[in-house]
């Protein structure tokens, strides 16, 4: 049995307990209390004193993008999210199987470092649950899913299916689905992802509200998205807009029935606020990556008072600086006057 004791332990946020301390067996939290309540147990082999510190509970992370890490500090800020995208790409265009591995194991290293314990990722490639699968971390690894022509709906869900049935879960690793967003998933196949979800109780998250442009893409069906589409050729001929909102138009596609977690939701009404609230979603807030990209606030506390399950990401090191949570907790302390035990 090992103690670790330090002058504060948080075992949730209400509770501070002064000069506790967790008693550990072998890969087990024993017991936890006040270091001469714990300093009674028999068989103690040895007492590790962490001194003026706080213990807390494992950190989430709900939004991570790992394979991502290797790219920090070489993209430049910007609040074209487009701009932002071509930077990615073009960073990555030579990148070969070495690369993605050792971003996703350095991504990895970085949270375990800053007290992380779970992390929800997005796949981009095969790499991330193979890594990841091998982490002490507990994780959420979600397939990332792409293809705006409605007529390949069907084709890429049997596709997404057959490399899910690959993957072999376990206590520490789920898998999920991650339909990428408005902009370059199609109606269709939103549909096909809630449906399959639903039958298959697989979790779903997708980037929603990301960008006023996101808005004027499926409002209006101009602004940088159709450029951008058109130049990478993903942009069908006969796309139209739905002329809905970001969440209206997920509310259509069935895929708030799924209650997923919607990533960003940087620009919603309080109509929409209440269409999150109703289907139960919850909600992946990056305050360090919001502010990379200059967003105008977010509205995080209209979110916690409508009772909203707001969870706290870093997204990845390409808008962001470091993957720790705490590190989010005292942005947001600082610039949105949340307080601590809100934040815990």
């Amino acid at each position: 049995m090992i103690i670790v004791k330090a002058k504060y332990l948080i075992t949730n946020p209400e509770h501070c307990i002064e000069n506790g301390a967790v008693a550990v067996n072998g890969t087990k939290i024993h017991r936890v209390g006040t270091f001469d309540e714990i300093k009674a147990l028999t068989n103690v082999d040895k007492i590790i004193d962490l001194g003026n510190a706080i213990i807390i509970p494992g950190l989430i992370n709900i939004h991570t993008h790992l394979d991502l890490t290797n790219l920090h500090n070489r993209i430049k800020p910007t609040s074209n999210f487009t701009h932002w995208v071509f930077q990615i790409v073009g960073a990555r265009i030579r990148w070969k199987e070495e690369d993605y591995i050792s971003s996703i194991e350095k991504g990895i290293t970085l949270c375990v470092e800053s007290g992380t314990t779970t992390v929800a990722d997005i796949a981009n490639t095969e790499y991330s649950f193979s890594i990841l699968k091998k982490s002490p971390l507990r994780k959420v690894v979600y397939k990332e899913v792409i293809d705006l022509n409605p007529d390949h709906a069907k084709d890429v869900l049997k596709k997404t299916q057959t490399e899910l049935s690959t993957i072999m879960t376990d206590n520490l690793l789920s898998i999920g689905l991650s339909p990428h967003a408005p902009y370059s998933v199609s109606k269709e196949l939103y549909q096909a992802i809630a449906q399959f979800a639903i039958e298959t109780s697989t979790p779903v998250c997708t980037h929603i509200a990301e960008t006023r442009d996101e808005i004027e893409f499926l409002t209006k069906g101009t602004g940088s998205f159709p450029t951008f589409l058109r130049q990478i050729r993903a942009m069908p001929d006969n796309w139209q807009p739905p002329a809905l909102t970001p969440i209206q138009y997920l509310n259509e596609t069935g895929i708030l029935r799924n209650h997923p977690l919607l990533i960003h939701c940087n620009y919603v009404t309080d109509e929409e606020i209440s269409v999150i609230k109703s289907s139960e979603a919850s909600v992946a807030f990056c305050p360090r990556s919001h502010h990379f990209f200059g967003h105008a606030n977010h509205p995080v506390q209209k979110l916690l008072d409508a009772g909203i399950n707001v969870g706290l990401g870093t997204d990845s090191l390409a808008s962001n600086d470091t993957l720790s949570i705490i590190d989010e907790m005292k942005f947001l302390f600082l610039h949105h006057s949340i307080p601590p035990n809100t934040l815990l």
